[in-house]
């Protein structure tokens, strides 16, 4: 029977691989050993100690299901991978009791987009020819871009490959700008 203090990683992970009291052995010496990563965690972490602590109780688990099944290949000392393993569990609790989820009104009120106004009078023809007369004055492209979306309902691709303004984020953009400029020009006359 080995003392828990002169065991290496190789007989660990053969211990734990192998069962019965040997693995029951290892695991208390896991434990006693690496219990000292608890409190460091609680401050690294923000994590109250009892959650450190049954988080410690999972990395254990963790790594007791690793080395049973081979994924732990040594390339790193055991007690590096169990620190690993224990600061992931608890970044992933900390950041779930951190986060809180969205929550979404269900009487949100409708609010018009003023986009759609002008859209709206370019399709009901409601002062049309002023509409035109204003789409005049802004000049091209303004004005096939927003009868184009407006009236004729082409996506912004195809805006874009009509009017030959680059992607779809450029088209977009001059729209917005364009009915900036409409806006204005309704208002002063």
């Amino acid at each position: 029977m080995k003392t828990s203090s002169c065991w290496t990683d190789e007989q660990i992970i053969a211990a734990l691989s192998e069962g019965g009291n040997s693995r029951e052995r290892v695991t208390s010496h896991l434990i006693d050993t690496y219990v000292h990563l608890v409190p460091v965690m609680v401050k690294k972490t923000g994590l109250v100690k009892e959650a450190a602590l049954d988080v410690f109780t999972d990395a254990i688990l963790d790594l007791m299901e690793q080395a049973k099944q081979g994924i732990f290949r040594g390339e790193s000392k055991l007690s590096t991978y169990l620190y690993k393993i224990f600061y992931f569990k608890c970044v992933d609790l900390s950041r779930k009791n951190t986060t809180k989820p969205l929550s979404y009104p269900s009487d949100l009120p409708e609010l018009a987009d003023q986009a759609s106004d002008i859209q709206k009078k370019i399709e009901t023809g409601e002062d049309f020819t002023g509409l035109l007369n204003l789409l005049d004055q802004l000049g091209e492209p303004c004005r096939q871009i927003l009868l184009d979306w407006g009236f004729w309902g082409y996506s912004m691709a195809d805006i874009a490959e009509r009017t030959g303004l680059g992607g779809s984020v450029q088209v977009k953009d001059r729209k917005y700008k364009c009915l900036q400029r409409l806006r204005k020009l309704r208002k002063s006359s």
